[in-house]
């Protein structure tokens, strides 16, 4: 990339006149960076380092002042917003097979994808741009973030699938054992309204020719259900009465139709006011405004056994919450529900 495009595309302002004219590389670390990297400070630290590793340039929005004329010292408003821009020159010069797949889909491609040549971006576009700018020519990039991609301005090709053979077995509610493509996958984690997806995971990495495996299914951030105690701490699957079910609200109808369909306990939906949710289903409903009264209202509910399903809600950050402000009763060790 050349200099002058480096400015002009983020807007930034070069703050000396150094002799080089252009960058072979971009490094979002001071480590990687490398004879011929333009850097870019994201906190304005590293850039000693950078420069000693060969850096030809330094691009920042933070107050610096220029210690090796030798060096371009890039200045922009705010890195953020220039990040995109310059990512989006880079790919004019060095482009890459970029795909999009629905976020659903992209759970199972992370649980099943075992090709280095595929690289699937994080849901952090600051870690993205530098899978990006790191990835090598002949990769398979994976995105779930239009909007990311719009900024980058990428061109995304429709995603090329093959069909992928598949019977259930013997389907519950929150596994199945089926035959997929001629393998038997054994009361997979995995629910039969979701196996859509995994299909379309694993037919779209064979479309492309790459290598995956099932031996690391498990359940998915979008439909995750945790056995828990009185006080809401998970207990081992199936041990427990009660349960709840880490729900995206984007899930297939199928899915809700399956919950909707359970007789044999009680079942409760908590949906957030905040995002739009329609459910067709007869299943009793809570809003809820703020975590605040999310809490207050899952610990105020009967110990009952029975199904509590959280719209929109991820379990990592639920039970750190638990951890530390859950109610301290004693777990209760009962025969599952499932």
């Amino acid at each position: 990339m050349r200099l002058e495009n480096v400015v002009a595309v983020t807007g930034g302002r070069l703050l000396n006149t150094p002799a080089i004219s252009r960058f072979d590389t971009v490094a979002l670390s001071a480590e990687r960076a490398a004879r011929g990297s333009l850097y870019v400070a994201k906190d304005g630290l590293g850039i000693e380092e950078a420069i000693a590793n060969g850096a030809y340039g330094i691009v920042t929005d933070k107050e610096v002042m220029p210690t090796d004329p030798e060096v371009a010292w890039i200045r922009v408003e705010d890195l953020a917003s220039a990040m995109p821009k310059l990512l989006r020159l880079w790919l004019v010069i060095h482009p890459r097979n970029l795909f999009w797949v629905p976020p659903l889909v992209m759970e199972y491609l992370r649980l099943v994808v075992s090709d280095h040549r595929v690289v699937l971006l994080s849901e952090d576009p600051q870690r993205s741009s530098e899978q990006i700018f790191t990835s090598h020519p002949e990769s398979t990039i994976f995105s779930d973030d239009k909007t990311f991609l719009d900024r980058i301005g990428a061109s995304v090709p429709p995603t090329a699938s093959s069909p992928v053979k598949t019977r259930i077995v013997t389907e519950r509610l929150f596994e199945s054992s089926v035959i997929l493509d001629g393998t038997y996958c054994d009361r997979i984690p995995v629910p039969g309204c979701m196996l859509p997806l995994l299909t379309e995971a694993i037919g779209i990495l064979k479309g492309g020719g790459h290598a995956y495996t099932l031996s690391r299914l498990a359940y998915t951030p979008s439909f995750e259900p945790v056995f828990v105690d009185s006080a809401f701490r998970p207990l081992p699957f199936g041990e427990g009465e009660r349960v709840l079910v880490f729900a995206d609200a984007t899930l297939p109808k199928a899915c809700w139709s399956q919950l909707g369909a359970i007789r044999w306990t009680e079942c409760k939906l908590f949906v957030p006011t905040q995002i739009k949710f329609r459910c067709d289903i007869k299943i009793p409903m809570v809003a809820y405004r703020s975590e605040e009264e999310l809490f207050r209202k899952l610990l105020d509910l009967p110990g009952k056994p029975g199904y509590t399903v959280l719209v929109g809600k991820k379990s990592r950050p639920f039970f750190d919450r638990i951890a530390r402000g859950g109610r301290a009763d004693a777990p209760s060790h009962t025969k599952g529900l499932f």
